[in-house]
């Protein structure tokens, strides 16, 4: 959103948030959402967390109300194509395990999805996970 923008700002409904929603300080105040400008964690890309996408993540995605907006919307891409692969490959552990523990490509490749994951998100690294993966390959 450019300085001269004015932001977009849309008429909020409460009523459709979660009942946990509506036990917030935000349910008495909220009545319309404004256009939220912000810098990408990852990229540092300016970005705009716009009054229409709050809308749809509060009140149809139910998402919770103090939840904001980190990445941009190719970040967020990104990081989402990197936990689909990490789904695969938890799927694949669940029904392969004893034949993949000496899988040298394929425990490289879920640490590598790991670590490349971390970039995206500032928080909860998965480290025992990780650790795991390295001891592996260590005796793969």
């Amino acid at each position: 959103m450019k300085q001269t923008d004015r932001p977009t700002t849309i008429p909020a409904d409460p009523e459709q948030w979660t009942e946990e929603n509506k036990q917030t300080l935000s349910y008495h105040f909220i009545r319309e959402y404004t256009d939220k400008p912000y810098k990408c964690w990852r990229c540092h890309a300016e970005s705009v967390f716009t009054a229409q996408d709050q809308k749809y993540t509060y009140e149809v995605k139910k998402a919770n109300i103090d939840q904001q907006r980190l990445l941009c919307a190719t970040c967020w891409s990104e990081s989402h194509q990197i936990r689909a692969a990490l789904e695969d490959c938890e799927e694949q552990w669940s029904a392969g395990k004893p034949q993949l523990q000496s899988n040298k490509p394929f425990l490289s490749r879920w640490l590598e999805l790991l670590v490349a994951l971390e970039a995206y998100v500032p928080y909860k690294p998965d480290t025992a996970k990780k650790n795991m993966l390295t001891k592996l390959l260590g005796n793969a």
